[in-house]
């Protein structure tokens, strides 16, 4: 079969050459950057939203929380899509006569969301805010909300087992710092960003690939 012809920079050249072979790793780098970009994106945008719904959830009479209370907030954190998960249900049965049920994609992530989120508490143990101490509930407070700020919280490894222990009080828990290493600004214009990366590879290859 004939081979396909690729235009870079306004000429004509042969898809086995070396410069199209260059081209293509360009390309393949590209698509890589952006890739770990949005993950990266996604992975501080999840850890944003546990530590808001922790803050928005705080109990604002409190310096610090006690065992049994930290076991309560954790219980309601993992139960947080129920209400949504009835309204789902109860649309479904109104709708009941339609051949496939509506938002099952939805129903879906919020089965394997909550399913990690239960095993880890009973496993290896849940990266949350420990709540026993004021120093920590204080700081949860006084947070925007912002990522760029929340590299001044720390969270700790939270199991369930530390909750059977009655001679436990909160204080063994393992703290660990969370590490964010991009700015406020660089997530919000996270996309412009792959946006530029793409159109500065282009420009220094003066590379715009048409398959003939």
């Amino acid at each position: 079969p004939k081979e396909k012809k690729i235009r870079a920079g306004g000429k004509i050249i042969h898809p086995s050459s070396r410069k199209a072979k260059q081209l293509s790793r360009r390309e393949c780098h590209v698509g890589r950057v952006i890739k770990q970009r949005q993950n990266t994106r996604a992975k501080y945008n999840n850890l944003r939203q546990k530590l808001l719904w922790f803050k928005e959830n705080l109990d604002l009479t409190h310096t610090k929380y006690s065992k049994n209370e930290f076991y309560d907030i954790i219980k309601r954190y993992l139960n947080r899509f129920q209400d949504e998960l009835e309204q789902i249900d109860l649309k479904n049965q109104i709708g009941e006569r339609q051949k496939t049920p509506q938002y099952v994609s939805r129903k879906s992530l919020i089965a394997t969301t909550t399913g990690t989120e239960k095993n880890e508490f009973e496993s290896i143990g849940l990266e949350i805010p420990n709540l026993t101490q004021a120093s920590i509930v204080e700081e949860l407070k006084k947070w925007d909300g912002s990522i760029r700020f929340m590299s001044r919280l720390k969270l700790s490894l939270v199991k369930k087992s530390l909750f059977d222990n009655e001679n436990s009080n909160g204080d063994d828990l393992v703290s660990t710092t969370v590490s964010i290493d991009v700015n406020e600004d660089d997530d919000d214009n996270i996309e412009e960003d792959e946006q530029k990366n793409v159109t500065n590879s282009e420009s220094d290859t003066e590379a715009d690939l048409i398959l003939e």
